[in-house]
């Protein structure tokens, strides 16, 4: 038997409320890409090994959903590609979601993603990584009521969920910079935010009445210019600990690129380094141009890969 996992990766538009005392916070607004993708495979063996890049972050997983389940894993684990780690697509969710899915359809064990979520501590803060991976699609996540008892955190509700309409596409724009915030500097981000009321009021104002009838109604430049709002007023929540909007300087100057290019919609991926532009057939080819010569003019290594949505969330192939 040989189990096979593509988790793809998502691209997280904003949060909704990050003050307490408003609401639940974290809610959050994102899409499920097809590409790109982190593909684990497993097959019994008499011991547990991992193979592949990021092998010591995948056996961590693993470990601890051993911790979780009571299990000993028989298996061999070998990660034959993976999301580029903290680019702001959700690589390291799909990574433990993927691990968990891998080893726990091997052992016939019951595939409860949220559970083994949890056990991984994935999913504290947005919950539209472990979304993308059930399901896919357009999410619109609910946060979390009590921030007070980390204990009792758990992946927050999925409040809405759309087919992405598949001739809209997006084109990432991927420099070869340094990765985004984690870890002990990302929590400290958080703690030290004071009150962003007023931003909260203006995203979900702009999600609720913009963002998601243009969705419904499949417009695309109406979507784009909500889409464009969401990701600046979230950037507003950040604005002292990543120097602006965007934490690259060359950012701003990026997006306004890709919009005078035609994408209808622009914005950072989470902590970036990812940007990406929303398109259709129309702005598609012109979009990817303008990004590829932006990297040219201004000496910089990176990549430009164009992909469309994905409404099916991860998939888990089974060979006997």
């Amino acid at each position: 038997m040989k189990v096979t996992v593509i988790a793809q990766a998502r691209l997280h538009f904003g949060f909704t409320n990050l003050t307490p005392g408003l609401g639940n916070v974290y809610g959050s607004v994102g899409v499920g890409l097809d590409k790109p993708y982190t593909r684990i495979t497993a097959e019994p063996a008499e011991d547990f090994s991992v193979h592949g890049p990021r092998a010591e972050q995948v056996g961590g997983y693993a470990d601890r959903l051993a911790e979780h389940y009571g299990v000993t894993w028989r298996a061999r684990l070998t990660v034959e590609e993976i999301v580029d780690r903290h680019s702001g697509l959700g690589s390291g969710t799909q990574t433990a979601l993927g691990t968990a899915a891998a080893l726990l359809k091997l052992h016939g064990l019951a595939c409860d993603i949220r559970e083994a979520a949890g056990a991984m501590d994935r999913g504290l803060r947005s919950g539209v990584g472990i979304a993308a991976f059930e399901s896919g699609g357009f999410i619109l996540d609910g946060g979390h009521p009590d921030l007070e008892r980390p204990e009792v955190i758990t992946p927050s509700s999925v409040l809405a969920r759309h087919d992405f309409p598949e001739d809209w596409r997006f084109v990432l724009f991927l420099p070869s910079v340094g990765p985004g915030l984690s870890g002990k500097s990302e929590k400290a981000v958080f703690r030290d935010l004071g009150d962003t009321r007023a931003v909260t009021d203006a995203i979900c104002r702009t999600v609720l009445l913009n963002m998601l009838p243009a969705l419904v109604d499949r417009d695309v430049e109406s979507f784009g210019r909500a889409l464009t709002e969401v990701d600046t007023q979230t950037g507003r929540f950040f604005e002292d600990a990543q120097g602006g909007t965007y934490r690259e300087k060359l950012a701003a100057d990026a997006v306004r690129e890709l919009l005078a290019a035609g994408a209808y919609g622009v914005g950072q991926s989470s902590w970036g380094p990812c940007l990406y532009g929303l398109v259709d057939g129309r702005t598609e080819d012109d979009v990817v141009m303008a990004a590829r010569q932006f990297l040219d003019r201004h000496g910089l290594k990176g990549k430009v890969v164009q992909a469309g949505p994905n409404n099916r969330g991860a998939k888990i192939l089974v060979e006997e």
